[in-house]
Order: structure tokens, then C-alpha cells, then sequence
């Protein structure tokens, strides 16, 4: 038995990848508006229509939910996600399952593609994707792909995700972070002239002068259908790494309704200053899939994972507090600091150039051999 709705959608994920039913208790008690909200519901529905013999019950004030996980069956859907929350708090949680479904996903969701203050899916499929693609062996199917663009709050975007299936993850150490090589960025316009696309890219390119060289900006401008029911834009920089390794930093427009305006050179200098923030946390993946590696290396064969984090965020550590309610399972933490001085190289540790945060993290743990049963063996 859980209580409140924080971590609904991870609860419900590992609910179902360990087979262990769940409960959710006093949902939003005192609130103006108790119980599960309708983007928890969408999700709910979502997990049902990829599920066999899924049980779902909430109670009359919706305060409490009932959660009997089924069997993973994925395959083929559409499925609309409303305009509440955008389509990526629906996508993170199929990149949480897709590997052990019974058959390849490949869904299209239709809804909010970019909103301000929440993850888009553009860094799902820039920072989320190459740390999926270590734990599978077969990335062929792999991708997500954005045909239409949907700003908030009327949304009309559509994302195609496929996934193939494995019947286990593979060990991953992943111990050097490397150095940023390039930085790759997208101007998205809907709706809005194409001038404010140039101005995101010129005040970006001025806050990340004198860093690296190699910066390149594309724009993205769209119209009619492809631009979705609410005009906006946005910036997204990704700055990847000698080790393969990617960042992300990103700013979107508010609604035309909001009353804080902000400009196009607000917006570049923000996704300018939010990328270098994530490179100076470093680590051997982006914060925002912090979680996702973490989730696999436990769902991994019995043997040892290593991965080195930058700073853990407090999402990470529910994250881990969850692996271990559902999975019983626990991971070793080495400061990398601790492990430089013990290796007697913290001489220069702290004058160290370009090092970055002193806070990152080695992680290590030994996989609990999950299979994936619901696969088809031919």
C-alpha cells in the first residue's frame, strides 16, 4: 500500500514488471479537486490497452486506486493522451517496459508534444534513446519519431514510438563521460514567424561563445496540420560528448493566455545556460535518464553494472527507494571523488580543469536476472 500520487507513474510500471499488485492511498485528500487526475487515467488506460488481464478499480472519490498488473502484450496502438500533460509522461513509461513486452511496440500518441517547464520528447529521443540502446542488443526498430508538433495547451502533435523486444538486458559499464566535442541544437517555430527562430539561435550561440566551436542550429518551422492546434516555439541544444555520451538543455514558449511573456533571446540564453548546467554535472548520462539506467541495471542479468552519474537528483533517489520496494533490490555508491583519492590521484582534484561537478557518482550493482517471459519464443 502506497500513499499519495507522487512517482503514479514509475509505481506503476515496476508494479507491472514485478507482477507485485499495488494500492494507492489517499490520492490528493485535501485538494479542490481530490483523487487521480485525467492524465493519470489516460496512463492507466494506456497500460491496460498494451496488457493482458490488466485490473484497474479507483473508488468513487478517486482518492484510492487498485492496481493488479496483467501480463505485457505491446504490439500495435494509437492512443490519444489528452492536452493535461504532454505526450512524453506517457512515453517514459513505455521506454520503462517497452524491452519486455511480448510483441515489438509501436504506438502512436497524439497530444501535447511541447510545453513549458516539462520534459519534451525531443530529449527523450536525444539523452533517453542511447541509454535504452545500451542495454539491448538489437537496436534495428529502436526510434521515436515526431510527425506533428503540439504546443499546449490545444496540443495536435503525433509521435510514433517503436520499440523491439529482448529476452534479457545486457551488462553495461559505462565509466567515462568524455569530452563535449559538438553541440547540435533545433529552432522549432509553429504557427509564428520563422524571424524568432534566428533570434533563439543568435542569443544561444552568444551564451555558449568561448566554450566550443562546433555549434550548429537547425530550424524546424511547420505549418498546417504538422504544426498542431496552438502556435509556439522553442529551443533544443544537445551537446554530445568523444564517449558518446549526450546533454540536453532546452526553454519553450508559454501559452498565449499566460501573462509572463518572455522573448526569443530569453529563451536561447535559458537553453543555453540549462545545457551548460547538465554538462558541468556531467556524468555518462544526461540527469533526466538517470532513472532509466539506473531501472535497467537492476532488471539486468546477474551480473555486475557500473555507471557513472553526475549529480544524483532527488528523482534518482526515489527511483532507487522504488527498485527497492518492488525488487528488493539495492545499489553500491562510491563517490568519485572518494575513488580518486583512494587511487592517490586527488592531488590536482580540485584545481583539475574542465573536471566539472565534484559530485558525481559511481554506481554499481549486480543485475536480479529478470527474463522476459512474455516473449515469443519461435
Amino acid at each position: 500500500m502506497l500513499e499519495g500520487c507522487n512517482l503514479f507513474k514509475q509505481r506503476i510500471c515496476y508494479s507491472l514488471l514485478s507482477g507485485k499488485p499495488v494500492t494507492f492511498v489517499e490520492i490528493r485528500p485535501f485538494d479542490e479537486n481530490p483523487g487521480v487526475r485525467d492524465h493519470e487515467v489516460k496512463l492507466l488506460e494506456l497500460i491496460s490497452e498494451l496488457t493482458n488481464g490488466t485490473n484497474v478499480v479507483i473508488n468513487k472519490t478517486g482518492t484510492q486506486v487498485r492496481f493488479e498488473p496483467g501480463m505485457l502484450n505491446g504490439g500495435n496502438l494509437e492512443f490519444d493522451c489528452g492536452n493535461e500533460r504532454p505526450v512524453s509522461y506517457f512515453l517514459e513509461a513505455l521506454l520503462y517496459i517497452a524491452p519486455f513486452c511480448g510483441h515489438p511496440l509501436n504506438v502512436k500518441l497524439t497530444g501535447v508534444t511541447n510545453k513549458d517547464g516539462e520534459l519534451s520528447v525531443d530529449a527523450l529521443r536525444a539523452c533517453w534513446l542511447p541509454v535504452f540502446n545500451k542495454f539491448i542488443l538489437d537496436d534495428e526498430n529502436l526510434s521515436i519519431k515526431i510527425n506533428s508538433r503540439g504546443f499546449f495547451p490545444d496540443g495536435g502533435g503525433l509521435v510514433t514510438f517503436t520499440s523491439p523486444v529482448v529476452k534479457k538486458l545486457r551488462p553495461v559499464k559505462r565509466l567515462k563521460e568524455g569530452k563535449v566535442c559538438k553541440i547540435r541544437g533545433l529552432a522549432y517555430v509553429c504557427k509564428v514567424n520563422s524571424s524568432l527562430a534566428h533570434r533563439m539561435i543568435e542569443a544561444a550561440k552568444k551564451r555558449l561563445h568561448g566554450y566550443i566551436a562546433d555549434i550548429y542550429v537547425t530550424v524546424d518551422q511547420r505549418k498546417g496540420a504538422q504544426a498542431g492546434n496552438s502556435p509556439g516555439f522553442g529551443l533544443f541544444l544537445t551537446a554530445e560528448t568523444t564517449e558518446g555520451v549526450f546533454y540536453h538543455g532546452e526553454s519553450c514558449s508559454k501559452p498565449a493566455e499566460d501573462d509572463n511573456v518572455v522573448t526569443a533571446e530569453d529563451l536561447g540564453e535559458s537553453a543555453a545556460d540549462m545545457l551548460l548546467t547538465e554538462i558541468f554535472k556531467g556524468g555518462a548520462t544526461d540527469t533526466t535518464a538517470q532513472s532509466l539506467a539506473l531501472s535497467f541495471m537492476a532488471m539486468n542479468d546477474r551480473d555486475v553494472n557500473k555507471y557513472l552519474l553526475g549529480e544524483p537528483s532527488l528523482y534518482t533517489v526515489y527511483t532507487m527507494r522504488n527498485l527497492q520496494t518492488f525488487f528488493e533490490h539495492r545499489f553500491k555508491f562510491d563517490e568519485l571523488k572518494d575513488q580518486m583519492e583512494s587511487e592517490d590521484q586527488s592531488e590536482d582534484f580540485e584545481e583539475k580543469e574542465g573536471f566539472g561537478s565534484q559530485n558525481k557518482a559511481l554506481v554499481t550493482c549486480v543485475g536480479i536476472g529478470y527474463l522476459n517471459l512474455n516473449k515469443l519464443i519461435l
